[in-house]
């Protein structure tokens, strides 16, 4: 697919993602830079919300689903805004807020999608990492089984927790409309980098800031310039719930700001913020429950200083009940919090990853001050903005929060850069770059900040120049401190950000696909019945087949809860003309064909030899030939006289 027919797929993906929370927003009384930025929270909260529903009641997931949902959900925020007291915005955006914020973000979208031309190389490249077989696969699962549920996506390994599907199901709805699965994958992984993000930081700053015009202008442009989000979860991983997820967290974060008392006169009110909580927390979590950790220990600080705050009025007023009810509340919120993310069984699986550390104490905070974590480039220009933002938020007492935020969450990512693990890391798996990602959630309203300040002094300056008489605009001045921020980072290190990306998609160190593999498996897949199951070491790439072709294997993913016919056809298939347990278990699981060809993703795992069964079977008895290129090579399975239609290889 060349770029230009993948606009229309990336304008698609943002249009699921914003469009229907922004009709519910608006029926709920919303406008402004607030609707926009309040709408992603919403939309994957009514989308994610809806096939979970659609799940319970047998209802086959499309985009009637999501529509549906969308107008059942908006009519009843339209009815409760008629009955409620007061409107739903407080404070109207400035006239020139809105507009401020639409060019800074169409700019913003500009830097970002080249970075991604020239990192992608093709719109449909296929993501050369790890978890991709997973999130490829599971999306050719909802397209054909028709549940996009949270509650149903885990039985994809057989897992039967829940799995967030807020992701797949974006994706799903994507590449139903004739996309293909990796183009809509990378287009919604884009649309959410470039539109969702830099519009829940408009909320953010909008509630701390105000209707400033030259804080909406700055803040879609500062929100792509930090390599650790949304760059790194684009690439590492990938991480493409995570990156829903984060991409989330500015508006929750917003909301809590306000439900914390830490916004006067913003544009939403307590009660919008309340409805929104309800809404937007279950949002977060069909994006990734690693982002509701982090909005737990992001919101905490505007919580406590909300709290103390309300505390001290009470003591002043001699209200000590009340006073020590606050106190009792927010301790034991505090204290179930640790208990969840530290003590809590269920999560030991999570807490036990290890990895190797790579960073010092010192170097980690270096990272952490220069923008730089997990061995990104460093960002010296943003990284004044937001230490210049620091010492700006710190003489505000509604804004200081950010700074104690900002300090928590890159402590959180130097802990897990300098130990193999930590009971304060390990509900994010004790991964760097999950709790790096957490950093520019609190960085970029304190860039914003840093880059008022700027502007403040470019105003003075100009104000000062002798014998000319100069008045600028705030807005006036903080465009033009943009414009130096963004040619002194080489277009927000756009080159740093276009080298991250073709390394997983023009030159990964590791590959999923060798070369070649990707176009045999659209061929092998065409001489497949619709409904063929094929047996295939996951770790050889051979597990796109469902992705690349719609034709459903035994392994989706690199690991998995297997069952015990599954264990045995990996381990003993080859034998299948001689092992009636092998025949036994092809049966059971409907399997009538096999792939083989060497691992290639992580051939050094120990995990990508588990599967000997499916090694080479040139020769083996009960396994005829069907097509091969290169060291792939696909076969019918005869041994078992499984149920495989007589004219399969025609």
């Amino acid at each position: 697919m060349s770029w230009t027919a993948a606009v229309g797929v990336l304008l698609l993906a943002a249009g699921w993602l914003q469009l229907p929370g922004l009709a519910v927003v608006r029926a709920a009384g919303l406008r402004g830079v607030t609707a926009w930025g309040a709408a992603p929270l919403v939309s994957v909260g009514v989308l994610a919300g809806s096939a979970v529903v659609g799940g319970k009641l047998g209802i086959g997931w499309g985009p009637a689903v999501p529509i549906l949902a969308t107008v059942l959900v908006a009519v009843g925020a339209f009815g409760a805004r008629r009955f409620r007291s007061g409107r739903g915005v407080r404070e109207p955006d400035g006239r020139w807020t809105g507009p401020a914020a639409a060019a800074g973000s169409v700019v913003a979208a500009g830097i970002g999608l080249t970075a991604a031309l020239v990192g992608m190389g093709r719109p449909d490249a296929v993501s050369q990492t790890f978890d991709a077989s997973f999130h490829y696969n599971a999306v050719a699962r909802i397209l054909d089984t028709g549940d996009a549920s949270a509650l149903a996506l885990g039985g994809l390994v057989n897992s039967p927790s829940f799995y967030p599907a807020g992701w797949h199901a974006v994706v799903s709805l994507v590449a139903s409309s004739g996309a293909g699965i990796v183009t809509a994958s990378n287009m919604t992984a884009l649309a959410v980098a470039v539109v969702v993000w830099p519009a829940t930081q408009l909320l953010l700053v909008r509630q701390l800031v105000g209707p400033s015009a030259g804080a909406a202008l700055a803040t879609p442009l500062l929100a792509l310039g930090f390599g650790a989000f949304p760059w790194a979860l684009v690439t590492y991983g990938a991480l493409w719930p995570n990156l829903l997820g984060v991409a989330l967290m500015p508006a929750a974060v917003a909301v809590v700001a306000v439900l914390a008392g830490l916004v006067r006169g913003g544009s939403l009110s307590r009660r919008g913020a309340l409805a929104l909580t309800v809404v937007g927390v279950p949002a977060v979590g069909f994006g990734h429950p690693n982002a509701v950790f982090g909005l737990a220990v992001v919101a905490m600080w505007p919580l406590i200083w909300g709290t103390a705050g309300a505390v001290l009025r009470r003591l002043l007023a001699h209200r000590w009940i009340t006073a020590s009810a606050l106190v009792a509340v927010a301790a034991g919120t505090l204290a179930a919090a640790y208990w969840v993310m530290v003590v809590w069984p269920v999560l030991d699986g999570i807490r036990g990853y290890e990895w190797q550390p790579f960073e010092t104490w010192a170097s980690g905070w270096y990272s952490v001050l220069t923008s730089s974590p997990n061995d990104f480039t460093a960002a010296w220009t943003i990284s004044a903005l937001v230490v210049a933002g620091a010492v700006t938020a710190l003489r505000r007492a509604r804004t200081s929060w950010l700074v104690a935020a900002w300090i928590t969450t890159g402590a959180l990512y130097v802990m897990a850069a300098v130990t193999p693990s930590s009971k304060w890391t390990g509900v994010w798996y004790n991964d760097s770059p999950r709790l790096a990602a957490m950093v520019p959630v609190v960085a970029v309203p304190l860039a914003v900040l840093g880059t008022l300040a700027l502007a403040g002094l470019v105003r003075r300056a100009a104000a000062s120049l002798p014998r000319v008489q100069v008045t600028m605009r705030p807005a006036v001045a903080s465009a033009a401190a943009l414009a130096a921020l963004v040619a002194a980072s080489g277009g927000l290190y756009q080159r740093a950000h276009a080298e991250s990306l073709a390394g997983i998609y023009q030159h990964p160190s590791e590959v999923l696909l060798l070369p070649g593999q990707q176009e045999f498996l659209t061929r092998a897949g065409a001489m497949l019945p619709p409904d063929a199951v094929v047996a295939e070491n996951p770790w050889t790439g051979n597990a796109l087949l469902w992705t690349l072709a719609d034709r459903q294997v035994l392994f989706p993913h690199l690991t998995g809860q297997w069952t015990p016919e599954q264990r045995i056809i990996a381990e003993r298939l080859r034998d299948a003309a001689t092992d009636p347990a092998v025949c036994a278990a092809v049966r059971a699981t409907g399997t009538g064909y096999a792939l083989t060809g060497p691992p290639t993703l992580w051939s050094w795992d120990p995990q990508s030899r588990t599967f000997p069964g499916l090694d080479d079977l040139r020769g083996v008895p009960g396994f005829e030939p069907m097509a091969g290129e290169g060291p792939s090579t696909l076969y019918r399975i005869t041994a078992c006289d499984a149920e495989v239609p007589s004219d399969a290889d025609a």
